[in-house]
């Protein structure tokens, strides 16, 4: 049976906000229910006659398990009609008339081409409202997704985004994002326009760019009048949020091994070889023997068919077992108590089954039914384990009714990516203090990792901090 949806104040002002300003975007912490809130603004501008129907653009897993159900939830949203244009309903783009028309980016380009067709034949566009679920999907002013975002954007009277991670890296995400909203007003109508004017080189072929001097404040400026801060920690009563870095220490073998790829990149173990050709390929095979295992290279001079079926029984070579024993000492000192674990490589996975046995997992190959079926088992408290992917698992899935411990086995380069994933059980409506383990190989690129995470989650707290005292000096 529908529950009544009631609003807290915060929301309230969200709705309020999005329904004065036609082009603009909530920075919202995962677990204040944006989705509602956006849903509660849909209504009203739709009972009101002012919009026709709404573009949704979400990562497939949310569009599948967040949207339709939020409406199935609330007796307030009765009435309301969606549909998912993905797959074998894509057919419903030109049906009857929906409220909302849920899409993932990937589909973007079918969409672009259906438009196209259609609107040349003299059929009518069904919406006339982008709204835009995880705004960082489109922080690349390069992707063909932005691009074709940005051809369809004359289609749309009003225009939305939302995140709870604006700038994962650095502001120059915001460009593209801010873009789609007013179409270069706040940051310049170019990307490179507006790099060189609040960045600068600091290498010879432009690669790596920094922040100018009182740049920051700039942007924040500029780009507040267009959107609505919110934090978790100013609206709900959160509990302590911990971290546990584990330090793990590799056999000297491994070490050795390890310190031989940063320096040569290269790698030859039990007559398998695992070589490195570019700094990025390093990165990642450093990495991967930081975990324990690393895979061996694909030979040289292999056609399409050879090169396929080499990945098909491409090896793992392991280097050794240190994390794994001290995932297991983690899991031991638990007791039982459940334990959400992110994992990046699938042999990472492979290696945690290996210890902990046929545990579930949420990642490639495991459908949305699937993943709905395990996070109700989760949250049912039948899981004492769920491995994770953070890309799989980073937005969109509520796992907060069962357990308060998150392993990283395997960390990663993306702010976002680990926001979101420990934002799975740290939201709204958990129990006592969430504990955020890290499992970092001593003197090794985990190291170097957890720092960069810092780095970047401290430029993103500023933004949001000047975003959030712009709101409040209009008060």
């Amino acid at each position: 049976m529908s529950q009544i949806w009631k609003p807290h104040s915060y929301q309230r002002t969200a709705i309020s906000f999005l329904l004065s300003n036609p082009c603009s975007g909530l920075f919202l912490d995962p677990g204040l229910g944006k989705t509602s809130t956006s849903l509660s603004a849909i209504k009203i501008l739709r009972n009101a006659d002012m919009i026709k129907g709404v573009l949704l653009v979400a990562p497939l897993r949310v569009i599948y398990s967040v949207w339709p159900q939020e409406i199935d939830k609330w007796s307030n949203f009765e009435g309301m009609s969606c549909t998912i244009l993905h797959d074998k309903t894509k057919s419903t783009l030109w049906g009857s008339q929906k409220d909302v028309y849920l899409i993932n980016p990937e589909a973007l380009k079918w969409l672009h081409t259906e438009l196209l067709i259609g609107l040349k034949a003299g059929k009518k566009c069904p919406f006339d409202v982008l709204w835009i679920d995880e705004s960082t999907k489109f922080k690349s002013h390069e992707s063909s997704r932005f691009g074709y975002v940005c051809d369809m954007l004359p289609l749309f009277k009003r225009r939305h985004i939302m995140t709870g991670t604006p700038s994962p890296k650095s502001l120059l995400d915001l460009w593209s994002q801010v873009y789609i909203l007013d179409e270069g007003k706040a940051l310049q109508h170019n990307f490179h326009h507006f790099r060189n004017k609040y960045f600068q080189a600091n290498d010879w072929d432009k690669y790596n760019w920094e922040i100018k001097d009182f740049s920051a404040d700039q942007i924040h400026e500029a780009v507040a009048p267009l959107v609505l801060e919110m934090s978790a920690d100013d609206y709900l009563d959160m509990p302590d949020l911990l971290f546990n870095d584990i330090q793990v220490v590799l056999p000297d073998k491994a070490f050795k091994h390890y310190k031989r790829m940063e320096k040569d990149f290269f790698l030859e173990l039990d007559g398998l070889e695992a070589t490195a050709e570019a700094t990025a390929q390093a990165s990642m095979k450093c990495h991967q023997i930081a975990n324990g295992r690393v895979y061996e290279d694909i030979p040289e001079g292999l056609d399409e068919d050879e090169l396929r079926e080499f990945k098909k029984r491409r090896k793992p070579i392991q280097v050794h077992k240190s994390k794994l024993e001290a995932l297991k000492d983690l899991v031991d000192e638990l007791n039982g108590k459940p334990l959400l674990i992110a994992y990046h490589y699938k042999h990472d996975l492979e290696a945690i089954k290996s210890v902990l046995g046929d545990v579930p997992y949420i990642g490639s190959g495991v459908n949305p039914k699937q993943t709905q079926k395990l996070v109700a088992d989760w949250n049912d408290g039948k899981l004492p384990i769920l491995v994770g992917h953070p890309v799989s698992m980073a937005h969109g899935l509520n796992l907060q009714s069962s357990g308060n411990d998150i392993c990283w086995f395997s960390l990663t380069w993306s702010l976002e990516d680990y926001l979101q994933f420990n934002a799975r059980i740290y939201r709204q409506g958990v129990k006592g203090s969430v504990r955020i383990h890290h499992l970092i190989a001593k003197g090794t690129i985990d190291e170097v990792m957890l720092s960069r995470l810092g780095e970047r989650a401290k430029g993103q707290h500023d933004l949001r901090t000047a975003l959030k005292n712009y709101r409040l000096g209009l008060t």
